[in-house]
């Protein structure tokens, strides 16, 4: 969590962080806001990017 909150204090607009035990994932946005998705629900992604992804994707990806 630390390395994301120094990367957004430079600048980074958005950071993810992956909890593998629970499968959730923690979005980290530039005002510093936390949220959690989990399962079915579409992780947010940059501005201007149209990607429309989920949390269970990301991990089934991963478990390879």
């Amino acid at each position: 969590m630390a390395n994301i909150l120094h990367c957004i204090e430079h600048g980074t607009e958005l950071g993810w962080m992956l909890d593998p035990e629970e499968q959730n994932l923690f979005v980290i946005s530039s005002d510093r806001r936390i949220q959690m998705f989990k399962g079915s629900q579409s992780v947010p992604v940059l501005m201007g990017i149209e990607l429309d992804l989920t949390v269970a994707q990301i991990f089934e990806w991963l478990s390879f």
